[in-house]
């Protein structure tokens, strides 16, 4: 890690300590869900921004984490802690096997299978209730019992979110990053280069769909409760929301586009309600048509004429 990245990780971890004493009890949600969508879109940033493929599927592994370490612990009284690992596991192995099944494709082609098997997913989770809960949900234990529950499931989360983000760092500046990068760039240079192109897809859309097994399945034992709606359509065009928003590729942006989106959408929940997914996508038109690189962009632009020191971590 650079001596920028550790700054940045350091006030990220200060301040979300802080947050809890400084701002209402709400928030407290409000923030846990922006850790929940940053750890899931750091994985997806991983998929299509570290290794190009575009998967319209990812909702579906989200959903997969949340209910495997839910029907554990309603089954064999697995704590929320363990069924984080196996949330994780399950999801990430799912997306080995459908790695392999799935990414001879490529482009549109690919990005209609993925979706199809959201769909294969969702349909089963909800017509499946003797098993799942069906539109119900299904209830899952929380972090920690007491009366600081929320509080405790807050500082959970903001771990699981450093975690992912100080993954996707050393991910970032590794060999391994470097082969997502080729295979992203020119397939065809990668594989006359030696590197094995197949392997290196199927590894970056495993390791994706494991962080958002992941993200699932501390959404559910945050809320104490998981249902069909965390795979929704819905879902994944927020997932593209955030990333767009925060800069595609790139290792900051995940966790700007989740809490800009979070926040945002509280703030207006009040107001307009019923439009917030028209708003979000008319600014994500207005991201992709003037701001392709999201806020990485903005930064990356004014941080050399503010001349501070503290800012010139975002000049990748």
């Amino acid at each position: 890690m650079k001596k920028n990245e550790i700054i940045v990780a350091v006030t990220i971890i200060v301040l979300g300590l802080i947050a809890p004493k400084v701002l209402p009890s709400v928030w407290i949600t409000v923030l846990s869900m922006a850790f929940y969508y940053a750890i899931l879109t750091i994985g997806w940033n991983i998929i299509f921004g570290y290794t190009g493929l575009f998967s319209y599927g990812h909702a579906a592994f989200p959903a997969i984490g949340g209910y495997t370490s839910a029907l554990l612990a309603q089954h064999i009284g697995l704590s929320p802690f363990l069924g984080l690992l196996a949330g994780a596991f399950i999801a990430g192995l799912l997306g080995i096997v459908i790695g392999l099944l799935i990414l001879r494709v490529h482009g549109f082609y690919l990005c209609l299978v993925t979706w199809a098997f959201a769909e294969v997913v969702n349909v089963i989770i909800t017509a499946e209730h003797q098993i799942t809960g069906g539109t119900g949900g299904l209830l899952a234990p929380t972090f920690f019992s007491g009366p600081n529950a929320e509080l405790f499931g807050y500082f959970m989360g903001l771990g699981l979110m450093m975690f992912a983000f100080l993954i996707s760092i050393l991910l970032y500046h590794s060999r391994w990053g470097l082969n997502l990068f080729a295979v992203r760039d020119d397939i065809d240079a990668a594989e006359s280069m030696g590197i094995k192109t197949r392997f290196w897809k199927v590894f970056g859309f495993a390791f994706g769909c494991s962080l958002a097994g992941l993200a699932g399945a501390y959404f559910a034992h945050f809320l104490g409760l998981i249902d069909p709606g965390i795979g929704g359509l819905d879902q994944m065009g927020y997932v593209c929301l955030i990333v767009i928003i925060g800069g595609l590729g790139t290792v900051y942006g995940p966790i700007l586009g989740s809490f800009f989106v979070v926040i945002t959408k509280e703030l207006i929940s009040g107001y307009a309600s019923g439009y917030s997914l028209l708003i979000f996508s008319v600014i994500m038109i207005l991201a992709v048509r003037f701001l392709s690189g999201g806020f990485m962009e903005i930064i990356q632009v004014i941080s050399p004429r503010l001349n501070n020191r503290y800012l010139k971590f975002v000049n990748k």
